[in-house]
């Protein structure tokens, strides 16, 4: 069975009760879709969010007190660099059934405090999506401690300390046209967010000439988390 790629991030952010805002998913959504529509100005965000580093701190509007990173603003400068070379792409379609399967991630981790891609109960991905009737060809990335979509955003394309660069390389994917986003607390990291995506509004194999290219490694957390 073919997954496709996975990788979660996380930020080191203390444990806090942070307040999430109803609006963040459907906000998450239309920050990644701005991304993917004009990844030369969201360049130009990241110069700006550059500016504010020191040393290995970041400093933004949205984290005033700092946000402690791995690489610094050079993870930063290599996204730049990636979005300007990157071609604008489709607008992701909301469905209901992906955003179900990240769910279902949400609602346990918020109890359990776990991380990653495997539920309590030992369910990927694929198998979450089976649950509510969809197909297992769904990619899936995940993002720990930012509360704000432009963070949550931010933290996926820059994808600091993630070697292959996993986050980046699925949000700018052209095989991928739907996604569903699920947010909510986290007891260790304060807030978390799940995107499922796939070629399909159900997650089921698209039909051979909509595939755009086989995706079929998995990418870890290069912190070995």
């Amino acid at each position: 069975m073919v997954i496709g790629w996975m990788a979660f991030a996380m930020l080191a952010l203390a444990p806090a009760d942070f307040y999430i805002d109803p609006r963040l998913e459907a906000d998450v959504l239309a920050e990644l879709n701005r991304a993917r529509a004009d990844p030369q100005g969201y360049a130009d965000d990241l110069r700006e969010y550059r500016n504010g580093f020191d040393g290995l701190v970041a400093y933004s509007r949205e984290t005033p007190d700092g946000i402690m990173t791995k690489e610094g603003a050079a993870a930063v400068e290599e996204a730049i660099a990636f979005l300007d070379r990157q071609s604008p792409l489709p607008p992701f379609g909301e469905t209901g059934l992906l955003s179900k399967g990240a769910g279902d991630l949400v609602a346990d981790q918020s109890r359990s405090g776990r991380v990653g891609h495997i539920s309590s109960g030992g369910l990927n991905p694929s198998a979450r999506m089976l649950r509510h009737g969809g197909g297992a060809y769904v990619a899936e990335v995940i993002t720990y401690g930012p509360p704000d979509p432009r963070s949550v955003v931010r933290q996926l394309i820059v994808d600091d300390g993630v070697a292959r660069r996993g986050h980046r390389l699925l949000v700018f994917s052209g095989q991928y046209r739907f996604a569903g986003v699920a947010c909510g607390p986290h007891a260790t990291y304060g807030a978390m967010c799940v995107v499922d995506m796939s070629a399909t509004a159900t997650g089921h194999p698209a039909a051979p000439r909509e595939i755009t290219a086989p995706i079929a490694a998995l990418v870890e957390d290069e912190g070995g988390r």
